[in-house]
């Protein structure tokens, strides 16, 4: 049986970019099986520092060493662009116009090329212009402040998950792009900003599950009766706790009250504490230390077989029938009993204990450990970090040396 051809082949993707976004972009475009040609100054993508981080980002490309600001320079791109398919650039806004490159003179030449420019803010806005990196878009877009540590200090994801989310989109966009150019022949111009992406996942996960206003007074007293039937479940020592939160919203004054706090809730710790702990509000939902100092993330949401495992797991059955209304109000005495059972056994006890019973768990692994653990080893093929996409058969080879291909692309260029 043949393989199925890989669904870029033919595909010729020229990438202006550096460091981790749009290689990244290029990278899954390339292990879909499009031609990637990787356009470098003559002192190199600055990634090459990192030799390790430019080996993954830039495996299966070609190189070419191309000075932008030759005068000739604009000659070579042009020749470049008429046999090109996707171009994707990561400059500030305004450098690819001063080249004479911008996506309007790029698409002049050839009307069905793929324009695709990632940036920080996007090519348009007061901060288009502005530098910045990944901290920067996640503390604007509100991730920092969902994100707290035990001094309540907003912090900043260790992975670039604005890089890293702004090079999906990318490549999405793009695929996007040249599927309705089969429709229609015309190429298309793409303004991919790491602010927009990231806002639209903030932003969703946020509002969606943050009460405001009147919307806050209504989550509030229909809560009450989960809360007394929840109550009735707990162990003696919660139960009152849950009984006077149930009777504080009963009746014309509980909902006075719950609008009150509709109305006051924006300004409140307790909001805070909602906008940026979401899930982590659970007391089945968060990271865990084990007796042997390493650390068991625990992910139940609303599963109540998940809950009823994990009592069972940690030979905690009286807690198996409280309803999930009860333990999000009993959280925090909860969440300490869970975390002194876990720590009562090394982390290899509760892989084995929790595997047998289903509970959805996982070891807080370093990256080291990550590349042997076996899941991942098997979904990698053999071993090999690539790009996640399944649906290609490409084997990329290495990354390439600065200017490696200059000589083959640039020699046929028509003359």
């Amino acid at each position: 049986m043949t393989r199925p051809r890989p669904p870029l082949e033919g595909v010729r993707v020229l990438d202006f970019t550096q460091n981790l976004p749009g290689p990244y972009a290029t990278l899954v475009m390339a292990s879909l099986g499009a031609e990637v040609i990787k356009v470098e100054p003559p002192g190199g993508d600055t990634a090459r520092a990192m030799p390790s981080l430019f080996g993954i980002v830039n495996a299966g490309k070609r190189s070419i060493v191309l000075d932008l600001k030759q005068h000739d320079a604009a000659t070579i791109i042009a020749g470049l662009v008429r046999d090109t398919d996707v171009l994707v650039e990561g400059f500030r806004p305004g450098v690819m116009a001063r080249l004479g490159c911008d996506a309007a003179a790029a698409r002049a030449i050839n009307p069905r090329l793929v324009y695709c420019s990632i940036s920080g803010y996007g090519q348009h806005g007061p901060y288009a212009g502005w530098p910045g990196h990944d901290l920067n878009f996640q503390a604007l877009t509100g991730v920092c402040h969902m994100s707290r540590d035990q001094y309540d200090h907003p912090f900043g994801s260790a992975l670039p998950i604005a890089d890293l989310s702004s090079a999906l989109t990318a490549v999405a966009s793009v695929l996007a792009a040249l599927f309705a150019r089969e429709r229609d022949g015309q190429g298309r111009a793409i303004d991919v900003a790491m602010v927009d992406t990231l806002l639209s996942w903030s932003h969703a996960w946020a509002e969606g599950l943050t009460p405001r206003g009147t919307t806050g007074a209504r989550m509030l007293a229909s809560a009450r009766p989960w809360i007394e039937r929840g109550a009735a479940a707990l162990p003696g020592r919660m139960r009152p706790l849950a009984q006077r939160v149930a009777g504080w919203l009963g009746g014309d004054d509980g909902r006075r009250r719950a609008d009150a706090i509709g109305a006051a809730v924006e300004r409140s710790t307790v909001y805070r504490r909602l906008e940026r702990l979401r899930l982590h509000a659970l007391p089945h939902y968060g990271l865990f230390r084990t007796r042997d100092d390493r650390w068991l993330s625990i992910a139940i949401v609303d599963e109540h077989k998940f809950w009823r495992a994990l009592c069972k797991g940690l030979a905690l059955p009286r807690l198996a029938g409280v309803p999930l209304a009860a333990r999000f109000v009993a959280a925090a005495p909860l969440r300490r009993t869970i975390a002194a059972a876990i720590r009562r056994h090394d982390l290899a006890h509760w892989l084995s204990n929790f595997e047998r019973e289903r509970v959805p768990i996982a070891a807080v692994l370093p990256i080291a450990e990550s590349l042997v653990d076996p899941q991942l080893l098997a979904r990698m093929g053999g071993g090999r970090f690539g790009a996640p996409a399944p649906l290609s058969t490409t084997s990329l080879g290495p990354a390439p040396s600065l200017g490696e291909h200059t000589e083959s692309v640039l020699s046929a260029l028509p003359r």
